[in-house]
């Protein structure tokens, strides 16, 4: 089979991980990367051996690619996308797609019109223990489910001065972490929430931070059902999310990069282990192979959405962190 070749329109810090996960794919290989600087680009292709390091327009003038990552700030993803597809080229672009819904739109748009595949990378969606939960769940195994709840958080040091706290990056919590707890919902619920309840903590800690130092929304559904979500980056909680149905109940530890889970029926617990294959010696992957052996699938297949993430999904997820940020009067400084 002929080798799948990427580009790589970005040299954020998120590569140093999702590499580990691109080395485990047998069928692919990165052509190029760029990034603004052309500094950047080279330290990153020196590092891991990726051929040629470029601008973006030098990139984008490339024939010989199949699909374009795009690990940048969030701030960032709508006009290297837009720039991509209209070059013809398919896109993976990391969470969340878009600053706010109105941006999908025009990604969406653009896909559309140049017939291009687009997808968000909310690579847990791809995890075997989450696929294997989720199969669990929609059967009917724990009954009708009745809440969900998790937390994605961590606390960043004092003097941290990157894009986590910027207004003008889109920094916050919600946008960083807090998509992954709507996704999960999104996921076990298969639908948005009629209403949301939240509260937002801004400028309220030591660094007078202008963004949502931490967060808690409650999204309530049509038959009374509840998710609990809560998401920090001056806060550090166990990272683990919980199903609760009338007939038994799912614990998920670190579920955003799940590697197995619990599930209790009555007096009996099961405990079911999901290990990420390490196919590389060295070089440890948390899980974003399945990730992109999925891109790969879909746009061999002729898609230009994904089953698992379609554009909806990723729609209806920015609508609520649309609506969250609006209940909490956080407008960033460019947005009009």
């Amino acid at each position: 089979m002929k080798k799948f070749r990427w580009g790589l329109l970005g040299a954020g810090i998120i590569l140093d991980r999702w590499m580990n996960g691109f080395r485990q794919a047998e069928d692919a290989e990165i052509a190029a990367i760029a990034s603004r600087t052309l500094t950047s680009a080279q330290k990153m292709a020196d590092k891991y051996a990726i051929p040629e390091a470029m601008t973006y327009d030098e990139l984008l003038k490339r024939d010989d690619i199949d699909v374009m990552y795009i690990p940048v700030p969030h701030t960032l993803h709508k006009d290297l996308a837009i720039r991509a597809m209209e070059a013809g080229f398919h896109v993976l672009v990391e969470k969340p797609a878009a600053v706010c819904a109105a941006d999908w739109d025009e990604m969406v748009t653009c896909a559309r019109q140049n017939q291009v595949f687009l997808m968000e990378a909310v690579w847990t969606r791809f995890f075997p223990a989450i696929q294997k939960v989720l199969d669990v769940i929609h059967s009917g195994a724990i009954g009708d489910v009745r809440c969900v709840q998790s937390s994605f958080t961590f606390r960043i040091p004092d003097d941290y001065q990157g894009r986590l706290i910027d207004p003008m990056y889109a920094g916050g919590a919600l946008l960083d972490v807090g998509c992954y707890n709507l996704h999960f919902a999104q996921m076990v619920y298969r639908r948005s929430p009629l209403r949301w309840a939240s509260l937002a903590s801004m400028d309220t800690d030591d660094l007078h931070l202008q963004v949502d130092e931490q967060a808690a929304y409650i999204g309530q559904y049509e038959n009374g059902a509840l998710s609990l979500l809560y998401s920090a980056i001056r806060t550090e909680t166990p990272d683990t999310a919980w199903v609760f149905g009338t007939e038994g109940q799912i614990e998920i530890p670190t579920f955003w990069k799940a590697s197995g889970y619990r599930i209790t029926r009555g007096t009996e617990t099961e405990t079911i282990s999901c290990p990420i294959p390490q196919k590389v010696s060295g070089v440890i992957d948390e899980g974003y192979q399945f990730e992109i052996r999925h891109v790969q699938d879909c746009i061999r297949a002729g898609l230009t959405e994904s089953p698992l993430v379609p554009h909806s999904v990723t729609k209806e997820v920015l609508n609520q962190c649309d609506t969250l940020r609006k209940q909490w009067g956080l407008k960033y400084p460019f947005e009009r």
